[in-house]
């Protein structure tokens, strides 16, 4: 892991963080839905319900806040989300009624999902332009690390089987925030950089984000590349049951694959993302794995069942390579068509490509394309050819910037952390990774909800 360990000491501060902050994740993931409809007895509906609602607060969100965080400063903004979460999430030990829980989990996830790029931006400027993908990706390895170890830790309480042990793995989670706040900030000290927003008149004349045609584009299609994310949570375990017939617990070997070939790939893949080329080569890659891996797939169903695991495993590792690689080039790309002024609100517009996906993306893949047969993994591999050219297109500045290949390949070099998002991992984000800037993944705060997308 050497190789992906960030040099400068306020980044691996923030690495640090993430890895608290994926622990925590893992606590919440383990007792969240077991509390709610076993404990409590929530009915199960009702939750589902509420979790579907929270989605569009989280879709809404991050925009409003993005504003926010261009005029006061994204560190000032992070942190009081950072706190609303903290009282939030320990709030949840003494929830016993649905009304509250229903607010408090929309609340919660509004607020997940607008953390996520002002994240990204603080990682930026503590990192600086030479080491920012770097340190994303270091970011999104120790995730795994530090969501595994909560889910341990809470199996390990949970095991007591009396109430008290879910609220005190709530509450611990709860405070684990506070240690993030306070890491957070000490990182951007010790990297000595501002923390106010961009001057007034410099925001003023920045385009808004979704009046640009170019940055909606990309965003959109970024959300459709994304569709591996639901791939791979929600349409594997139903494919591997209905198509296969293989044993429910070869599902969980196939999710190791992906947690530990991410963490692996992690260490090597962010220096290829140095630049918009490069990123845009890497686009290019992906969707070739990503084909790859939707032909592996549609085999998986046409063989023994002996041969079938070790093409379904063959697919994974596929897909696996193709989700990094994306990863890794939209974080440059994602910064690159960011204006320095108004940082915040483009990366908090692109991050509502991946919650999007979120939404659509299990109906589309489930309710639509799986009862195709085999011929749902073709459908599925034209998307991402499609959204892979549109990006291609869409993804390169315009302008003189668009043809920069320094080492950041951003039109904006220097930044304050007030003025400019993954699982995760996204972003993500399989169940141990993110989506976003290295976002453990989840699916709403009742079920799994991440510290950072």
């Amino acid at each position: 892991m050497t190789s992906v360990t960030p040099a400068k000491r306020g980044s691996r501060i923030l690495v640090g963080g993430a890895l608290v902050d994926s622990f925590g994740n893992g606590l919440f993931m383990a007792a969240s839905t077991l509390y709610f409809v076993g404990v409590v007895e929530f009915p199960a509906t009702h939750v589902a319900a509420v979790l579907s609602l929270a989605a569009v607060f989280g879709l809404a969100s991050p925009l409003p806040v993005g504003h926010a965080a261009d005029r006061y400063g994204a560190l000032r903004v992070y942190l009081v989300l950072i706190c609303i979460r903290s009282a939030g999430y320990g709030a949840y030990a003494f929830v016993q009624e649905f009304s509250g829980y229903a607010v408090l989990t929309c609340l919660l996830c509004a607020a997940d999902r607008a953390s996520s790029p002002l994240l990204q931006v603080i990682v930026a400027k503590v990192a600086g332009d030479e080491e920012r993908t770097r340190a994303l990706a270091s970011i999104r390895a120790v995730r795994n690390a530090g969501l595994t170890a909560g889910l341990l830790a809470a199996g390990a309480a949970l095991g007591l089987d009396v109430p008290f042990a879910f609220q005190a793995v709530f509450l611990v989670n709860a405070a684990s925030f506070l240690v993030i706040a306070g890491m957070t900030r000490w990182a951007v000290l010790v990297a000595d950089v501002p923390a106010g927003p961009a001057p007034a008149a410099d925001r003023a004349t920045v385009q808004a984000p979704y009046r640009n045609v170019r940055f909606m584009v990309f965003t959109a299609a970024n959300g459709v590349l994304s569709l591996y994310d639901s791939l791979l949570l929600v349409l594997l375990p139903i494919w591997l049951v209905q198509r296969t017939g293989l044993p429910h617990a070869w599902l969980s070997v196939l999710l190791a694959v992906n947690t530990v070939l991410t963490i692996l790939l992690q260490a090597y893949l962010h220096r290829f993302a140095t630049t918009v080329r490069g990123s845009l080569r890497l686009l290019k890659v992906t969707a070739v794995a990503l084909c790859l891996s939707c032909g592996l797939f549609a085999l998986a169903e046409e063989v023994p069942q002996w041969v079938a695991f070790g093409l379904a495993a063959a697919a994974v590792v596929a897909l696996t390579v193709g989700e990094n690689l994306h990863s890794v080039a939209s974080w440059e790309l994602s910064y690159a068509l960011a204006p320095e002024a108004a940082r915040a609100r483009y990366l908090a517009t692109f991050s509502m490509g991946m919650t999007g996906q979120r939404i659509v993306g299990p109906a589309l893949l489930v309710g639509v394309l799986l009862p195709l047969h085999l011929w749902a993994w073709g459908v599925a591999a034209a998307l991402f050819v499609a959204a892979t050219a549109v990006a291609l297109w869409s993804g390169r500045p315009a302008g003189p910037a668009g043809t920069s290949d320094t080492a950041t390949g951003t039109p904006d070099r220097a930044s304050a952390v007030g003025t400019t998002d993954t699982d995760d991992p996204s972003g993500t984000a399989g169940a141990a990774r993110t989506t976003g800037p290295g976002a453990a993944r989840t699916t709403g705060p009742a079920a799994a909800t991440p510290h950072q997308e």
